[in-house]
Parts: structure tokens; sequence; C-alpha cells
């Protein structure tokens, strides 16, 4: 059956826009009745949730609820070039109220009748959902494979610039798959390649079966196994240590070489410090290592005595000045006296046990400045000196006396009034001396000990006469 064109073309320009545009409406998600400027004048609802939302274009031009990118397409729908232009499909971006934006592939038609335009659009929410969805995916690959390309530009960058030799060698013919530069020297001589060639070659010929079943093992148990054996340069002995890595399909061993010489020294260094310790750690005396603010990091035996506990535990953690009889001040004298020197001798304080009411030991403190793995630590030896009195006790003991008794000769001489002032100007001298004696000159650390501003210190001390032209700076 043959349709003359012609005559359907006639039936299409009989119908009128609201009648088309209902038409399309059960075939399209969006149906838009506009004039020929663009103004719409209605729009047919549909099924497609969410689009509802388009009836805010009645009354107003098309063109104004549109993004930027979206007028220059919209005004080549609404004024076609040619007939083909005209029923070619664009994406139209409308804008929400919500500020975000209805994707719509849309197509115009013109009703000739009462001279419309009709825009028939398809939703593209979930064609847009599925981009961004890629989009997204793209981009974790991409931070992903830089992450991986970093991270092994950092592991390649810590293989060569590792003291210890490293060897890498394909899990099934042995050849050598990366070496780093102390391996390279290790070896073979200066400037030869090693890539590619097998390990046996550097072997010694007596230690290769050694070697053989070193991998052989390693491979079955997946367990790192360490031999000695001997390398054909130089026949030198080193410790053999294989481990079996997978990398997806391919499998591969990491070799580290260490030279028998160096873990002799590693073996007599581990023991000396253990020796070390562990007489610390049994001492008369006590041994506290703290961080830089005076937590404690660890103790010895002695001290836990000392303070009445009984594990190590119980101290860790805890700040040294809780076991110093003057809390508060004694820790911060001795740690800023550090900040000028390297240690501090001879500090006279008392060691009060935990939780107790005793008085406690009467100990000599001397600390020292050090490192941990790059941080501060401070090393505090304790040393119990019993009844001993010290020359600044005696001293003051002295000079107390002779006041004393100097005072009481003047009674009936001179006003109460005058002793009193003389008596009050004795003990500030004594105890801005004795606080001066006690912070080792620290005139900041004094003044904080006296309750006093340092400007308050400076003028009693020209006041008393009391000079020290040899202490050190004031911190």
């Amino acid at each position: 059956m043959n349709i003359d064109p012609t005559k359907i073309q006639k039936h299409i320009d009989n119908i009128d826009a609201q009648t088309a545009a209902h038409l399309v409406s059960h075939v399209a998600d969006a149906v838009v009745i506009m004039d020929q400027q663009g103004m719409v004048e209605n729009v047919i609802n549909t099924q497609t949730p969410g689009l509802n939302a388009l009836q805010k274009l009645v009354g107003s031009y098309w063109i104004d609820h549109t993004a930027i990118d979206s007028k220059k397409k919209v005004a080549a729908l609404l004024n076609p070039k040619d007939a083909e232009e005209s029923h070619r499909w664009r994406q139209i971006n409308i804008l929400m109220a919500d500020g975000s934006s209805l994707p719509l592939m849309m197509s115009t038609i013109q009703v000739y009748k009462d001279n419309k335009i009709i825009a028939v659009g398809k939703d593209l929410r979930n064609l847009a959902n599925l981009q961004q969805r890629l989009v997204e995916a793209q981009q974790a690959i991409e931070t992903d494979y830089l992450r991986l390309r970093f991270a092994e530009a950092r592991y390649k960058q810590l293989f060569d610039l590792s003291l210890t030799a490293h060897v890498i060698l394909d899990g099934n013919s042995f050849k050598i798959l990366e070496v780093n530069p102390v391996a390279n020297e290790l070896l073979a001589d200066s400037g030869k390649k090693l890539l590619g060639k097998s390990m046996a070659e550097f072997i010694n010929i007596d230690d290769f079966p050694k070697f053989q079943d070193i991998l052989n093992t390693t491979r079955n148990t997946n367990l790192a196994k360490k031999i000695q054996i001997k390398l054909t340069k130089n026949l030198m002995p080193v410790e053999f240590t294989a481990n079996f890595l997978r990398e997806e399909n391919q499998t591969v061993f990491l070799i580290n070489l260490i030279p028998h010489a160096q873990t002799r020294n590693i073996d007599h260094q581990s023991q000396s410090s253990q020796l070390l310790l562990n007489a610390i750690d049994s001492s008369a005396d006590s041994f506290v290592v703290t961080d830089s603010l005076g937590t404690i990091l660890s103790a010895n035996k002695t001290f836990l005595k000392m303070v009445h506990l009984e594990k190590r535990e119980q101290v860790i953690g805890e700040s040294f000045d809780n076991y110093l009889g003057r809390s508060n001040i004694d820790l911060k004298i001795i740690l800023n006296n550090l900040k000028d020197r390297d240690s501090v001798n001879h500090y006279a304080t008392t060691l009060v046990p935990n939780e107790s009411s005793d008085v406690g030991d009467e100990v000599e403190i001397s600390a020292v400045k050090a490192q941990l793995d790059g941080m501060p630590v401070v090393g505090f030896s304790l040393r119990r000196i019993g009844p001993r009195i010290t020359q600044r006790n005696r001293s003051s003991d002295d000079d107390v006396k002779k006041t004393a008794h100097k005072l009481t000769e003047l009674v009936g001489r001179v006003p109460l009034r005058e002793i009193v002032s003389e008596t009050t100007d004795m003990i500030e001298k004594l105890c801005i001396m004795s606080a001066l004696d006690l912070t080792m000159n620290n005139r900041v650390s004094a003044s904080e000990m006296l309750g006093l501003s340092r400007q308050s210190l400076y003028i009693k001390m020209r006041r008393f006469g009391i000079t020290e032209p040899s202490s050190p700076e004031d911190i």
C-alpha cells in the first residue's frame, strides 16, 4: 500500500497544538507549548517523576529558565535555519528552584494551524547519573594510579638509599630483577651491570647447594630463611636472608645480604647494650628516663622500691614531679637549667613515696639530655644522701645563729620596731640566697620559687648586695 506523503503532511498541518501536544505526551517525558517568541503557554503533565516542576515555565520565556550553556541551543531550536536543523535533538539544561539543573534532550515541532511551537523532551537524569558515576570512577582510578606511582617512587628511593644490600630475584630463573647500589658494590666490581644475570654467578660454587636449598625451602614454607654463604667476589662471607613474595602472576625472592663482620658487630653491640641496661636496672641508685616535659618513660627497680611501688607500669606515664619533695618546683628548675647546659649535677631534694605520709629520702639528682629516635629525653640519676649535711645547710645554720645572737644583743638598746625590721630583712636575704642556691643561680626559677616577679627579685638583690657576676644568663 502506497501512502502519499503530501496527504500525511496535510493531515498533520490540520492538527492544532493542544491535540499534537497530547499525542506526543504519550511517548515523551516532557511537552511544552510555546508561541513563536518562546513564551511558554502550557506544559503537558507526564507520568515521569520529578518533571512537574516544569509548570513554573508557564507564563515566561523558555530561554530564561535554561543554563548559560543551553541558551544558544534554545535560540537555534526556536529559529532553525533549515528543516533539518528544526528536527535536531539538543541537550537543554533547565534551571530548577533549588539551584540544580534538569537535563533534557529536546527538539521542536512547528504547528502551522495555530502558529505554535511544541518542544518535546526526553529525561536524561538517569544517563547523567551514569555519566557522573563514570567520571567519578575514572577520577578514582586516576587518583589510585597516581598514589601507586608515588608509592612506587618512594619505595624505589628507599630501596636505593638503604644501607643494607637488597636483591630481587625472579622466582623461577633466579635472575636478578632489581639490585640496590650497596648490593651492586658487594657482589661485583664498580660499574658492572647485574640486571638479567643469574644470582648463581655471584655465589661461591661450594655454597651453591645451600643457595638452591634455601630458595626452595623459602618457596615451599613461605617463611624467611637465613644462612651463611660466601660470595665469589673476594670469597666474602655474608649472612644470606631470603623472603618469598608474589606479585600478580610473578613470584620473586627478596634477598638481603649482610657482611659477616657487620653481623658480629651488631651482635656484640646488642650484647653490650643489654649488659649495661641490666646493670642500670639493678643499680643501687635510682634511674628514671622522661620525655622533655617530665613524663616518665622508664625507671629502674631501685626507683620503684624508693617510691614503694611494685610494677614498672605504675610509674610509666606519670609526671616525675609527683615523686619530688617540692612538687612543681624541683622538676621545673632542673628542666630550665637543662635548656642552657647538657647536664645538671648534685641537685638536692627529697623523693616522696607513692601515696605515703612519710617524709621520704633525701636525694641528690643528676640529669642529662639525650635523644631517642629523634625525640628529646631526659635521664635522671637519684642517689640517697641520708643524714649528710651539705655545706649550704651548714653555712645557712651558722648565718642564722650569728644573726640571731646579734639581734638578742640589741634588745634594750634599740626599739623593737627596728629589731623586727632587721629581722625581716635578714629573713628575706636568707630566703633569696637559699632560692638562688637551690636553682643554681637561675634567677627566673628563683623568682618563681619565691613568688616574686623578676624585677622585684633584682631590686631586692641589689638592696641586700647579693651579686652573682658569673651566674648564667636568665632563661
